[in-house]
């Protein structure tokens, strides 16, 4: 199936045009970056920064959000297709997609605690379940997520071979 998937003309045509691949590699570059920002500005302000600004009014922001985790998914799976057998194998590729279905789980998580809290009760006091969600949430999506896509490209084969 990786096979048909790495060889389809849609793969095909990403390897060889000049322009595909990079576009691709930009659009998920921007979506990652988006959603990571917003990541860390909802959970910036459940730990208490800024303290001025209401956490439901950061609920503005949760289209946004999902907007750029499907430009994410959809330009990734069409990084995916350019060479599908490869990345399955690599093990940095298997780490990001782990990580990534936990920073979404943590994401949820914190729009069904807090943000629904802070919505309902017009004020938020954060607490320490709240934080651990925030400090784990802006860990995983800086970290694991962008440092193991990284390394899918440059470190991984290395890491793994010691």
């Amino acid at each position: 199936m990786l096979e048909a998937l790495a060889y389809s003309e849609f793969s095909q045509w990403m390897i060889v045009s000049p322009w595909a691949y990079p576009a691709l590699l930009t659009v998920h570059g921007l979506g990652m970056a988006c959603v990571t920002g917003l990541t860390v500005m909802v959970s910036l302000r459940i730990l208490g920064f800024p303290a001025g600004v209401p956490l439901a009014a950061y609920r503005a922001a949760l289209p946004v959000g999902l907007a750029a985790f499907a430009v994410n998914a959809g330009s990734g799976f069409a990084l995916f297709a350019a060479d599908a057998v490869a990345l399955w194998a690599n093990p940095s590729f298997q780490f990001k997609l782990v990580s990534i279905a936990v920073g979404v789980a943590l994401l949820w998580l914190i729009a069904r605690g807090p943000m629904r809290r802070a919505a309902a009760e017009g004020t938020f006091v954060a607490t320490g379940a709240d934080k651990a969600l925030a400090l784990s949430a802006i860990l995983i999506w800086t970290a694991a997520v962008i440092i193991s896509g990284r390394l899918i490209a440059y470190l991984a084969p290395d890491l793994f071979a010691l």
